[in-house]
């Protein structure tokens, strides 16, 4: 399959998945949930009906940035310029344009830009990985302890 028949393809997609989720989120949570009243429903089911609208709504947003990333890939592609690294100009990789299609950094440059989060430190020292190499296990009702 060529880049262009994948751009398009990726892009239809995304379309669809957007158009899906915005006529989900138009329904009133009224009528998007099963009960006959919300008045007497507890205030948490109403909280996580309104929860999983929001996390719809962050979904399309991240879908539609992912369509405007498609979008740029196919007039990269139009003007001669898909498949180089826009930060280097060095060729991307073919595996990497074969998983990423839309992608404008190879990855060399894609690891220099990537995000430098450090986890906080009570994260390190309470690490479940680090905990396995230290003392010895303790079952206690089926689940396993370090000393």
């Amino acid at each position: 399959m060529d880049s262009l028949t994948k751009l398009l393809a990726k892009k239809n997609e995304l379309e669809q998945v957007i158009k899906e989720k915005k006529e989900n989120i138009m329904y009133p949570i009224t009528e998007s949930t099963n009960e006959l009243s919300m008045y007497d429903q507890h205030p948490g089911d109403i909280a996580s009906e309104v929860y999983e609208r929001e996390k719809d709504c962050g979904l399309i947003e991240m879908l539609e940035l992912e369509l405007e990333k498609t979008d740029d890939a196919i007039s990269r592609l139009q003007g001669g310029q898909y498949g180089v690294c826009e930060s280097c100009g060095n060729p991307i990789e073919k595996s990497r344009l074969d998983r990423l299609v839309n992608t404008t950094l190879c990855a060399g440059c894609a690891k220099l830009r990537q995000d430098k989060y450090t986890r906080p430190a009570e994260e390190d020292i309470a690490s479940a990985g680090n905990m396995s190499d230290e003392g010895e296990t303790i079952q206690i009702a089926g689940y396993e302890f370090y000393e």
